[in-house]
């Protein structure tokens, strides 16, 4: 089928998006300069099939707009108004309903923020009488920022940003995020053990190893330390080659694309994984991203790799709404109907063929450090990871972090502006994606969480052009929202654990550390930033003990989901619900860990308060909602699904040594029917070992419990 041109995409009576004034809102936003104008000039090479873009005027005064001229947006007078001697005048914005939106997200996370930083006077009463245990620990940087205690306290977001001023070096910060040696880094000169925060780090622990089976153990040291490394680098390359659709369509294939196609697939991306993962701006993509490389005919251009890239995943999410017999966007049905284009997405991996043809055109493109780069390579992670293949998302979060450090470091960004806010928007889904894969395989950080005190939050500023308005309904409006808001809540809740990570990690072996004082902080702040959720989006801390539903091998034939008027409205919805619930359940996880560290080193000197924290650790340990309930089925839309993996080992190997403790007391500690939940976790490992040769090697080892 021939390509249609850009002007034939156009529904009859409208017009392709031109330079056009008028009085919609904007949201106050200043030029997109790099993006947009003219005064780049492009070069007449591979370049030379683009459209050639105008410079698009914002806000234009009224004598540009009644002359209909471009406006250069000068203050207090435009460059048209200074020469011909007249008044300029801007009219002001009206708010919109976005912008209270907006607003109102703002508001909450500020509140959320404040309340994180404030430490109870009580608690900062115990922190001074222990003050014989705090200069041990204090050249680490993870005590909490504490308003009117002692001035040795550590912000860790401050130091983040500037660490030489606390009295840290450089390195201090990410340090024990990089160890080579797992034995070596449980190791503190100080006279406190560092506990590692790695799931796979457990088998290393001493009470650990005095209780699991010898074989087990014996099996694991031939292995090697870093096994799951090992394993990954070594498996075997992504297959490149590339099966054209449909089949008879040659080398030329992506030319012939339909464009039903190409947008069906752009939409279920859009309605999925930029959901949660909001990479990418949807009225960007769809007004000049998309066309830029229709019109190039997919040639070497970034905006092709982007477009491919987008068109890969929107093959999982169009399998995702299959698996969960949910409809596809645009769609009037209220179940899944296959398109005509369906056998576009029968391959294994699903999305193989856009992707490999991106991987194709990236090589010439390989050392541009903008943000279409930047996206580029945070979609190219996305895709690894949904494939299970760690080490190549790692290799390619950390490309998208130098092309992050490259755009935010030596240049003015203003965070005020659509562009600036996107940079925001990819460094903190950078950031927090590559936290969980260095932390859990101890792999060098690119040194991004410096800039966590410089970048702000994102106010999620949408793009919008004079001339070219997308006409949205109200409930989608509402539900970009409410997307924005799980998004926002998922980075103040890293705030959180990356403080549990450097304030309780630490054991002593007089039994005294962790200390409660901090502990009880921190279940604190993680309560009021629940409490502090917005209303749409607040969920409740409970623990339902739901009975195990079968799982789908990857040889079993896809059969809808029948329709469940409780469950949530959208694949989308789905995951941000689950993640948020699940992120809230690994927190305090995460602070009941070191006293399973405790319990399993001495137990003899547990206390009261300790088997409490045992209780709350092992019981939110369990059924977590990422993987239950509607995800049993829908697999192609679970995020991060090697770090579940991870955790899941762990933990299995946790629930083992607790209920294999000599001690009654420990043993007492075990949440109900935790064997259910541990059958569970081991089949999501069976699920996902044929994908990993490191998940498969994990799961053979649990097999020897």
């Amino acid at each position: 089928m021939n390509k249609r041109s850009y002007q034939e995409s156009f529904s009859p009576g409208s017009q392709p998006p031109e330079h056009i004034d008028d009085d919609n809102s904007h949201n106050g936003l200043l030029p997109i300069n790099d993006l947009l104008s003219p005064s780049q000039e492009q070069p007449q090479s591979a370049a030379s099939s683009k459209k050639q873009r105008n410079f698009i005027a914002t806000v234009a005064c009224e004598t540009c707009r009644l002359k209909k001229t471009r406006c250069d947006e000068s203050r207090p007078k435009c460059g048209l108004c200074k020469s011909l001697g007249l008044e300029c005048v801007y009219n002001e914005r009206k708010s919109s309903k976005r912008d209270h939106s907006l607003s109102l997200i703002m508001s909450t996370l500020h509140r959320m923020e404040t309340k994180l930083e404030r430490l109870p006077s009580s608690i900062c009463s115990d922190l001074q009488s222990r003050q014989r245990h705090i200069p041990q620990i204090i050249d680490s940087p993870f005590v909490a920022s504490t308003p009117g205690c002692s001035s040795q306290s550590i912000n860790i977001r401050a130091s983040a940003m500037n660490p030489l001023a606390q009295g840290l070096t450089p390195d201090a910060i990410e340090h024990d995020d990089f160890e080579f040696d797992e034995q070596q880094r449980m190791t503190n000169s100080k006279g406190l053990v560092s506990i590692s925060f790695s799931q796979h780090g457990v088998i290393f622990w001493p009470g650990a190893r005095d209780i699991l089976p010898k074989r087990l153990l014996e099996a694991h040291e031939r292995l090697g330390k870093n096994y799951v490394i090992d394993m990954e680098v070594k498996r075997p390359r992504l297959p490149m080659y590339i099966y054209p659709f449909p089949p008879q369509a040659g080398d030329d294939w992506l030319e012939a694309l339909p464009l039903g196609m190409i947008k069906g697939l752009s939409d279920a991306f859009f309605a999925t994984f930029n959901s949660f993962t909001p990479i990418m701006d949807k009225n960007f993509y769809f007004v000049f991203t998309i066309w830029a490389a229709v019109e190039s005919r997919f040639g070497y251009t970034m905006e092709s790799c982007l477009v491919l890239n987008v068109l890969a995943l929107g093959c999982h999410a169009v399998l995702a709404h299959q698996e969960g017999n949910y409809p596809l966007p645009g769609t009037r049905s209220t179940r899944f109907e296959s398109p005509e284009w369906m056998a576009v997405i029968q391959e294994e991996p699903p999305g193989l063929r856009f992707f490999n043809e991106a991987r194709r055109r990236i090589g010439f493109l390989m050392c541009d450090n903008d943000l279409m780069s930047c996206q580029f390579y945070m979609l190219s992670s996305i895709y690894h990871s949904q494939i299970l293949r760690p080490m190549d998302s790692w290799a390619m979060i950390h490309r998208a972090a130098t092309c992050c450090l490259q755009m935010l470091t030596n240049h003015d960004v203003n965070f005020d502006e659509w562009e600036g806010d996107m940079k925001s928007r990819v460094y903190w889904n950078c950031l927090m994606n590559e936290t969980i894969l260095v932390q859990e395989l101890h792999l060098p950080p690119s040194g991004l969480a410096r800039l966590e005190e410089y970048v702000p939050i994102p106010k999620f500023i949408s793009f919008e052009i004079d001339g070219f308005v997308h006409l949205r309904p109200s409930s989608e409006e509402l539900d970009d929202s409410l997307f924005q808001y799980h998004f926002l809540a998922q980075v103040a809740h890293r705030i959180i654990l990356t403080r549990i990570r450097h304030s309780l990690y630490f054991y002593s072996d007089s039994g005294t550390f962790p200390l409660p004082a901090i502990n009880t902080e921190l279940h604190h702040q993680l309560e009021q930033w629940r409490l502090n959720l917005p209303p749409s989006i607040q969920f409740q801390d409970t623990h339902p003990t739901t009975p195990a539903n079968p799982i789908r091998s990857p040889t079993t034939p896809i059969s809808p989901l029948p329709i469940d008027p409780n469950r949530p409205p959208s694949p989308a919805t789905a995951v941000s619900e689950a993640m948020l619930r699940g992120r809230y359940m690994i927190a305090k996880f995460h602070i009941g860990r070191p006293y399973l560290y405790k319990a399993l080193r001495i137990p003899t000197s547990l206390s009261e308060d300790d088997l409490e924290q045992l209780r709350s650790g092992l019981r939110h340990a369990m059924n977590w909602p990422v993987v239950g309930g509607i995800f049993h089925n829908m697999k192609s839309c679970i995020p991060i699904k090697f770090a579940f993996c991870s955790q899941f080992f762990g933990q299995i190997l946790l629930f083992y040594c607790i209920s294999h403790s000599p001690d009654p007391r420990i043993r007492s500690t075990l949440p109900l029917d935790w064997e259910r939940w541990s059958q569970e976790m081991m089949q999501f490992l069976e699920e996902c070992a044929p994908f990993s040769p490191a998940v498969a090697k994990d799961l053979e080892l649990l097999r020897l419990l």
